[in-house]
């Protein structure tokens, strides 16, 4: 079968490039489907992460983010559809979901959201989030990532889904002695990351224990606004900023814990990388997600979103009981099997299968 994926671009160290590459190459190893990925306005970048030889990818070099531009992407992409003639045309929900009955082809159209239901919400765009509850509605399957964000979307699609997202880290592989004196995040800085509350978060940790780092990865239009609050705490020798890496999981492994302030998930594909790798995460209760994978108190701890001071209590608990940190880690590497590339990807395969048998028996 053809599977055909629509993204803006996948040159960015996000979780949702990351789990699509992660896929595709899978699907098409595993599987032999036949998958191309095909992007807006990749622009001659290379991807992020590494795609399989046999996974294909195409830009239609048109940049979505500007208004006047879709009616050509439409056009570029009805094109490719007819040269192409996929089975399934699936949407990581970019504009081009609520264009989706403009767009002319037999394949089924799909569309998988990385985010949750309220996330549009949260940022108090309340067209776009309109928007996008009529056009999953005009699909022919729509699949959410967490069973609490399945139960918001029940009543906006006729063909609901839910599927975890996979980890391409092997659960059997080295662990994180969780001896360092250190914690980490990674992710970009931006609104959804709320890095501003993280901050503040490591200002109470820091004064109860100066000696411990934290070390911060990513890229992001507000990466100098946090470095400019780094500095005016005076945190600068306790906080690191670092770009985007690809050895995330050398640097995860030489920390002791993860730290997520997000506003909202959709189900963040670092926890599940860091649970593989056996390090314990500290975490806001944002939807969606963390609350779905962190048991609190036993593979880690969870506080309600904004809670600044009951957030620096419970790292400084990981911090002063050893035994806890390494007993909260030997569990979430546990948790971490049930969403290994063996466990989820049949998942998608079976929903492939139905859907095109179901089409075809028609």
């Amino acid at each position: 079968m053809k599977l055909l994926y629509l993204i803006d671009t996948i040159y960015n160290s996000s979780g949702m490039e990351r789990v699509l590459t992660t896929k595709a190459n899978h699907l098409s190893r595993e599987y032999g489907y036949d998958v191309t990925i095909v992007t807006s306005h990749q622009m001659g970048r290379a991807p992020f992460f590494p795609l399989d030889e046999n996974v294909r990818h195409i830009d239609l070099h048109v940049n979505t983010h500007m208004p006047y531009a879709m009616p050509r992407y439409i056009k570029r992409l009805n094109w490719l559809l007819e040269r192409e003639k996929p089975d399934f045309c699936i949407s990581l929900c970019g504009k081009e979901v609520m264009l989706m009955d403009q767009i002319k082809t037999d394949a089924i159209k799909m569309a998988e959201f990385h985010f949750s239901h309220d996330t549009y919400a949260i940022k108090g765009q309340y067209k776009k989030l309109h928007n996008l509850e009529r056009s999953v509605g005009k699909l022919d399957c729509f699949v959410a990532l967490t069973k609490e964000d399945k139960e918001v979307w029940k009543q906006y699609c006729n063909h609901l889904e839910q599927i975890y997202n996979p980890t391409s880290y092997p659960t059997d592989g080295p662990t994180a002695q969780l001896d360092a004196k250190r914690c980490i995040s990674a992710g970009r800085f931006e609104r959804q990351k709320n890095y501003q509350d993280m901050i503040e978060v490591w200002k109470l940790v820091h004064e109860k224990h100066p000696d411990w780092k934290l070390d911060l990865f990513g890229d992001g239009k507000k990466k100098p606004l946090i470095r400019q609050m780094i500095h005016r705490l005076g945190l600068q020798d306790s906080i690191t900023i670092h770009s985007a890496t690809k050895k995330l999981k050398e640097e995860m492994l030489g920390s002791s814990a993860y730290l997520m302030t997000s506003r909202f998930e959709g189900f963040p594909m670092v926890l599940v990388e860091t649970a593989a790798l056996g390090l314990p995460t500290v975490s806001y209760r944002c939807p969606c997600g963390p609350g779905e994978f962190i048991e609190d108190g036993v593979n880690g701890f969870t506080t309600e979103p904004g809670d600044i001071p009951g957030m620096a209590d419970k790292i400084c608990r990981l911090i002063e009981d050893e035994p806890l940190r390494k007993s909260m880690g030997r569990s979430i590497r546990a948790k971490s099997q049930d969403f290994t590339e063996e466990k989820i990807m049949p998942q998608w395969d079976a929903l492939f299968c139905r859907l095109y048998q179901q089409k075809h028996a028609e």
